[in-house]
């Protein structure tokens, strides 16, 4: 992955993040925060016709660098959700991690069939977090981790 497209928490990251449930956000944005940088804009929506609304203003030089959905939203609104970010042009591309407490097969596949990069279990940590921008490619390994990874 080209550096370009690393994020950089010292400049701040935009993250665009859905959940209802205020004990699960206060978490989510707290995890952020110490993840990704104090200078990170997090827009928050409460519910899935929110986000929708919200996804349907995002343009191509005004989008989030991030999605965390909540995919237990009343009324499958997390499915909505990421269908509404992959249908806009502007969002198309914008990874989009899910956050759930579902560990049914089937709500996992079908996050990853709307173009989930990934799933997290709820509560979001800081480890699962970062483990998945690394994977993804939008932050760089730790120094322990790349020792590892060479003496495989």
């Amino acid at each position: 992955m080209e550096t370009e497209d690393r994020f950089f928490p010292e400049f701040g990251v935009r993250v665009f993040l859905v959940e209802d449930n205020s004990e699960h956000s206060f978490i989510a944005v707290t995890v952020i925060r110490q993840l990704l940088g104090e200078a990170s804009e997090i827009i928050v929506a409460e519910n899935a016709d929110e986000a929708v609304g919200l996804i349907g203003q995002f343009t191509e030089l005004d989008h989030p660098d991030l999605m965390l959905v909540d995919l237990r939203l009343p009324e499958n609104g997390g499915f909505a959700v990421l269908a509404a970010a992959r249908a806009n042009e502007a969002c198309s591309r914008v990874p989009a991690f899910v956050i759930t407490s579902s560990l049914y097969d089937h709500d996992i596949a079908h996050s990853y069939e709307l173009g989930a990069s990934a799933v997290l279990c709820k509560p979001l940590s800081r480890g699962s977090l970062r483990e998945e921008l690394v994977r993804i490619g939008k932050l760089p390994p730790t120094d322990g981790a790349a020792r590892i990874a060479s003496t495989h």
